[in-house]
């Protein structure tokens, strides 16, 4: 939706690609000698996109800046001396733990009788066992539950050990 200020007596332009536009005029008093303001429905020109694309652009380069950490002193509740955070050691490949995860969208089904891990893992044991990649339940390293935007839909998350 675009809208156009023209003065009275000149009408607000037309679409450029020839569509039937809808137009509003907005009720005027006898005396009033403002603009007179016409809003035109129909796709966006060409000014209104050239305007969207310059704002959606950064209004300054972006700028590398030092780290101080916690270390201004006159800041609220700043601690001195203070020292910057040290990054935690990243796990070796040895560490890693890998799932594979199924979803599965489940219909008629009450969040409430899902409630807890033993009734979820009871709900995969009787439902959804045979469509697994894994053989049995102590393979099942954890379920979720959430519930979805349809009335009386959950979504059923299996995380499965490698």
């Amino acid at each position: 939706m675009s809208s156009r200020v023209s003065r009275k007596g000149k009408p607000a332009r037309a679409s450029a690609t020839g569509e039937p536009v809808t137009r509003k005029k907005a009720k005027l008093a006898v005396d009033d000698d403002g603009p007179e303001v016409s809003v035109v429905e129909g796709p966006v020109g060409r000014e209104t996109l050239a305007l969207i694309a310059d704002l959606a652009r950064p209004m300054r380069d972006e700028q590398s800046t030092l780290d101080y950490g916690d270390r201004i002193e006159n800041a609220p509740g700043a601690k001195t001396p203070s020292r910057a955070p040290i990054a935690a050691p990243r796990p070796n490949k040895a560490e890693l733990a890998v799932f594979e995860m199924i979803t599965f969208v489940v219909q008629g089904a009450d969040v409430a009788t899902l409630a807890s891990e033993a009734q979820r893992r009871r709900f995969v044991a009787e439902h959804l066992i045979r469509r697994l990649p894994v053989k049995n339940l102590d393979q099942v390293e954890r379920v979720d539950v959430t519930p979805w935007t349809v009335q009386d839909t959950v979504v059923v998350r299996v995380w499965c050990k490698g």
